[in-house]
C-alpha cells in the first residue's frame, strides 16, 4: 500500500464518469421483483423545457441519498426516473424558438409543429438524463418514463372515458383563468399571485328616474360594458332603499338592476360593487344565483370586442386608460385611490391572467374526493414530513373547486373527440401526472404483478410548491382507481431562493448554471453543499460557499484514507493507549450510527451529514489517526490495523449515500490493493453496518477526560501557555488513578509531569489554577504573568459594545430577511467570538 502514488485530492473530473459507467454496466441500479422487500421512489419528472436547475439538484440528491441507503440495507430498490412533456411550458418555449426563426406554430401547421416538438423532446431529454447521471442519481434507467409514452396515453384515455361514463366530467361555458400569450386556460395552481399597487376607481352610477346616484369602487373600469348589476350587502343600511331599483351604466346608458348578496364586503370602497359575470369567477356565481345576463366583452387575445363600443379593438390596458379619461371628462369619476392587492400572473408567461368565459372540460372534484375518501382503509395513513403540511392540505379541501382539465394547446395528450369538434384540445399536464405512480407500472390498463410488488411506492420527495398541482391529486387518484394510497411517506423539502427571497427558476433567470457548478466542484461536493443549505422542510437561500464545505468533507475523507494506508504492520506488542482510543472511537461510531438511522427516517439529511462529518473530523481523524501517527509513527500490530480498516469501511458506508463517487473510488483501491480490507464486492452493493451495543462506561470515562482537557485548554488560553509543558497536581478520591486517563492526558495535553497530592496538602488559590472533575481536584501552577489592566478593561468594554450591536442586528427582522445568508452567518460567528473574548477577559480581571 505504501507504493500507491495518490493525488493530492480526489480527481472527480477523472474518475466520476468512469465510476458511474461501471455501476450502470453491472446493472446495480436495476430492479426486478423478487423475494426481498421493495423500496420504491418515483422521481418528480423534470420538464423538458431545458437543463436542470438548482431545485432539481436538491430534489434528486435527497432521493439518491435515501435510495442508496435502502440499497445498502438490502431492500430491492427501484427508483423510477421520468420526464414530463409540460404542455404549456414546452409549447411556450417552442413558440419562442419558432419566432426566432421567423415562423409561428399556425404557419407551419400541427403536423410540423409536433415534429419540431418531438426533436426538442429528444434533445433535452438527453441533456437532462446526462445531468442526472452526473449528479450520481442511481435510477433504474431501464424504467425511464416519458409522460407522453404510448402506454401513458392509453391510460389517460381510459380514465377520461371512465370518469365521463360515471358522470364525473362535464363540459361547460365557464369562467377560466386565461393566458393571452400562450392562448390557453390555466388551473388555479398555475397562477402566481403578486402583491401589486393598483388604482381603485370610484365611478358614479345614476339611479333610474331619480336625481340620485350610487358610487361604485372598481379596479377594472374597462369591463363597464359587461356589467349585469350593481350589488350591495343586504345588511348594509346605506343601501336598503336602493335594492331592486335600476341603475344606469355610464357611457353605455344601459339599465341594470341593483341586487343584494352576502358576498359583498361592506368595508370595500363604498360597499357597492359592479357585477361582470363574464370576467370574474365570483361575479359569475352571483349572476347564477340572481339569474343575471352574461356579456362576454374581452376575447382570448385580451382585446375588447364589439360590446366595447368606441373602444372595440383596444387591448385591456389601452382601453382602461382611454375609458378613465372619458369618465373623468364627463364627471363620472369621483376619485382614484391607490391600494395594494394580489394580482394573478401566469406562471409560465409571467403576464397578468384574464378571467374569461370559455367552453372547457371540468372534473367534479367534490364528487371525486367523496368517492376517493370512501376507499381509504382504516389506518392507511400517509406519513407527511414536515407535519405542518397537513394544514395546507386541509385548506385545499376547504377551498375545493372543479378542475379545468382542458387546454387549448397542440403539445400534450389529445382529448378524445367526444363532442365531434375539430378544434384541437389537450389535457392539462397534471391530468397525466396525477396517475403517475400507477401509470409507470401500467396499473390503469391491468392489475399486473409489477404493480402488486411495487405499489404503493415507499416515499415521494418533492417541493411544497407542487402540493396542490400534483401531490394531492395523485393521492386522490390512488384511492379512486386502486383503493390504495400511492405513497407510504411524503417529504416536502423547501424551495431554493435567491438573496432577494425569490424562488430560483429558469424563467426568472436567477438560477445558477447547474452544469457550471458540477464542473467546478464535482458531484460529491455539490451534493453535500446543497444538503447543508437545506434544513428540514424550510426554504433555503442559495449560497455557493456551501459547496466549499462539501469540498472540505470530501478532502477530509481523502486525507484520512491516505493516512490509513501508510500504517505498517509490526510484531511489537500493541500499546494500551491505542486500544483504548480505538474503543472510544468505535463506541462513538455506533452512537453516531444509531443517530443517523433515526435522522434519515425523519429526512433530517442535513443534520445527519454534519454530525457524520464532525465524527470523521474531530474523532476519527484528529483524536485517533493523528495520535496513532504521533505515538507509533505508522507502525501498528496486525490486530489493530484490521480493526482500523473495518471501522474505516463502516465510515465509507455511512458516507456513501451522501458522497458516492469518492467513497466508491477509495473502496475500490482498498479492495484491490489490501488483503486486510477483504471486500471483493463494490461499495454500492455492500451491507449497511449493523447496530452494536454501545459501551456507555467507555464513553462516560472519555467524557470526563474531555472535561479535564477542556479545563487545561482554558488555563492555557488565559495564561498564554499554549505549547509549554505543564505539571498537573491532583487530589484523587481513590488511591489508584486510572492508567488510561493518565496516559491519554500525557498524550493529548502536553503534560510534563503528574503529581498526586495527599489529602492534607494545603494550597493557595492565588498560586494555582484549580478545577474539579469527577470529585477529583486538579491544580496547575500559575506562571508569573503581568496583566495590563488598562488594556484588559478597554478591550472588555470595546467587545461589550460591539456584541450589543451584533445582538441588535440579529434581532432585526428586516436585516434577517434581506441580508444574504453569508452575511448573517458571519454576524453569528462574530457574536460567538466576542462572547468568548469577553469571558476570557472577565476571568483575567478576576485574577488581577
Amino acid at each position: 500500500m505504501n507504493s500507491l502514488n495518490l493525488e493530492k485530492e480526489y480527481n472527480f473530473n477523472k474518475y466520476d464518469q468512469f465510476i458511474y459507467r461501471y455501476w450502470e454496466k453491472n446493472k446495480y441500479f436495476n430492479s426486478i421483483p423478487d423475494n426481498r422487500l421493495s423500496y420504491v421512489v418515483i422521481m418528480p419528472p423534470p420538464n423538458i423545457t431545458g437543463v436542470l436547475h438548482i431545485g432539481h439538484i436538491l430534489n434528486n440528491t435527497i432521493q439518491d441519498v435515501l435510495i442508496r441507503k435502502a440499497r445498502l440495507e438490502g431492500f430491492n430498490t427501484c427508483w423510477v426516473p421520468g420526464l414530463d412533456h409540460a404542455s404549456i411550458a414546452t409549447e411556450h418555449k417552442l413558440i419562442t424558438e419558432l419566432k426566432k426563426k421567423g415562423f409561428s406554430k399556425e404557419k407551419i401547421g400541427v403536423k410540423n409543429f409536433l415534429k419540431f416538438a418531438t426533436k426538442w423532446k429528444i434533445k433535452y431529454s438527453q441533456t437532462i438524463i446526462k445531468q442526472l447521471k452526473k449528479i450520481g442519481c442511481s435510477c433504474d434507467w431501464q424504467r425511464l418514463k416519458f409522460s407522453m409514452d404510448d402506454d401513458i396515453s392509453k391510460s389517460i384515455t381510459k380514465i377520461f372515458r371512465k370518469l365521463d361514463q360515471k358522470g364525473f366530467l362535464y363540459k361547460n361555458y365557464g369562467i377560466v383563468n386565461w393566458d393571452t400569450k400562450t392562448q390557453t386556460a390555466l388551473s388555479n395552481e398555475e397562477i402566481l399571485y403578486k402583491t401589486c399597487k393598483v388604482n381603485l376607481y370610484y365611478i358614479i352610477y345614476q339611479i333610474k328616474d331619480e336625481n340620485n346616484y350610487i358610487i361604485v369602487a372598481t379596479k377594472r373600469p374597462e369591463t363597464i360594458f359587461a356589467d349585469s348589476a350593481l350589488c350591495v350587502n343586504p345588511t348594509d343600511k346605506r343601501y336598503i332603499n336602493y335594492i331592486n331599483k335600476k341603475a344606469i351604466v355610464p357611457i353605455s346608458s344601459k339599465e341594470i338592476p341593483i341586487i343584494a348578496d352576502n358576498y359583498v364586503d361592506k368595508k370595500f370602497g363604498y360597499g357597492c360593487v359592479k357585477i361582470t359575470p363574464a370576467h370574474d369567477y365570483n361575479d359569475k356565481l352571483i349572476a347564477e344565483r340572481h339569474n343575471l345576463e352574461i356579456i362576454n366583452l374581452i376575447d382570448k387575445n385580451g382585446i375588447l370586442n364589439k360590446y366595447g363600443l368606441n373602444w372595440a379593438g383596444e387591448n385591456v390596458k389601452s382601453a382602461r386608460k382611454k375609458i378613465i379619461d372619458f369618465l373623468k371628462k364627463n364627471n363620472f369619476l369621483v376619485k382614484v385611490k391607490e391600494y395594494k392587492t394580489q394580482i394573478g400572473f401566469s406562471e409560465r408567461s409571467n403576464i397578468e391572467v384574464e378571467q374569461l368565459l370559455s367552453y372547457q372540460w371540468f372534473l367534479k372534484m367534490n364528487l371525486l374526493v367523496k368517492t376517493a375518501l370512501q376507499n381509504i382503509p382504516k389506518k392507511d395513513i400517509i406519513k407527511l414530513y414536515p407535519k405542518k403540511i397537513k394544514n395546507k392540505i386541509k385548506y385545499w379541501f376547504l377551498n375545493l373547486k372543479d378542475w379545468n382539465i382542458s387546454r387549448q394547446l397542440w403539445w400534450g395528450h389529445r382529448i378524445p373527440d367526444c363532442c365531434q369538434t375539430t378544434k384541437i384540445e389537450v389535457f392539462d399536464t397534471w391530468f397525466s401526472a396525477w396517475i403517475w405512480p400507477i401509470g409507470i407500472f401500467n396499473g390503469i390498463m391491468s392489475n399486473n404483478s409489477e404493480l402488486q410488488y411495487y405499489y404503493p411506492t415507499t416515499e415521494l420527495v418533492t417541493g411544497e410548491d407542487i402540493l396542490f398541482f400534483w401531490v394531492i391529486r395523485m393521492i386522490l387518484a390512488g384511492y379512486f382507481f386502486l383503493k390504495k394510497k400511492p405513497f407510504k411517506k411524503i417529504y416536502f423539502h423547501g424551495i431554493v431562493k435567491d438573496n432577494n427571497n425569490l424562488k430560483m427558476s429558469k424563467s426568472l433567470g436567477n438560477s445558477p448554471n447547474s452544469n457550471k457548478i458540477l464542473n467546478q466542484y464535482g458531484a460529491d461536493s455539490v451534493r453535500c453543499g446543497i444538503l447543508i443549505m437545506a434544513p428540514l422542510g424550510k426554504d433555503m437561500v442559495f449560497n455557493p460557499e456551501a459547496f466549499l464545505i462539501g469540498n472540505k468533507i470530501k478532502n477530509k475523507i481523502w486525507n484520512a484514507f491516505k493516512l490509513i494506508i501508510k500504517f505498517n504492520i509490526t510484531t511489537k506488542d500493541n500499546i494500551e493507549i491505542n486500544n483504548y482510543l480505538f474503543l472510544v472511537i468505535a463506541n462513538k461510531f455506533y452512537l453516531l450510527l444509531k443517530l443517523i438511522n433515526k435522522l434519515l427516517k425523519k429526512y433530517l439529511l442535513r443534520k445527519a451529514l454534519i454530525i457524520t462529518y464532525n465524527f470523521l473530523k474531530k474523532y476519527f481523524c484528529y483524536l485517533f489517526l493523528e495520535n496513532l501517527k504521533k505515538i507509533n509513527y505508522y507502525y501498528l500490530n496486525y490486530r489493530l490495523i484490521t480493526k482500523i480498516y473495518k471501522l474505516f469501511k463502516y465510515i465509507l458506508l455511512i458516507f456513501n449515500p451522501f458522497i458516492p463517487f469518492i467513497t466508491e473510488y477509495i473502496w475500490n483501491i482498498l479492495k484491490t490493493k489490501n488483503n486486510i480490507f477483504n471486500n471483493k464486492k463494490p461499495l454500492i452493493i455492500q451491507k449497511w453496518p449493523n447496530q452494536k451495543k454501545i459501551n456507555i462506561n467507555i464513553l462516560n470515562e472519555f467524557r470526563k477526560i474531555k472535561q479535564i482537557i477542556s479545563q487545561i485548554k482554558i488555563f492555557r488560553n488565559i495564561y498564554k501557555t499554549y505549547k509549554k509543558k505543564i505539571t498537573l497536581f491532583i487530589f484523587i478520591k481513590k488511591n489508584i488513578y486510572n492508567k488510561r486517563k493518565k496516559a491519554l492526558l500525557f498524550l493529548l495535553e502536553n503534560i510534563k509531569n503528574m503529581i498526586f497530592l495527599k489529602k492534607d496538602y494545603t494550597y493557595t488559590s492565588k498560586k494555582y489554577y484549580s478545577f474539579i472533575s469527577d470529585e477529583e481536584i486538579y491544580l496547575i501552577k500559575i506562571p508569573q504573568i503581568r496583566f495590563d489592566i488598562k488594556k484588559i478593561v478597554y478591550q472588555f468594554y470595546y467587545y461589550k459594545k460591539y456584541l450589543y450591536q451584533i445582538i441588535l442586528k440579529l434581532k432585526n427582522s428586516k436585516f434577517l430577511k434581506k441580508a444574504p445568508l453569508k452575511i448573517i452567518n458571519l454576524e453569528k460567528q462574530k457574536k460567538i467570538a466576542f462572547i468568548n473574548k469577553i469571558n476570557l477577559l472577565t476571568t483575567q480581571i478576576k485574577l488581577i
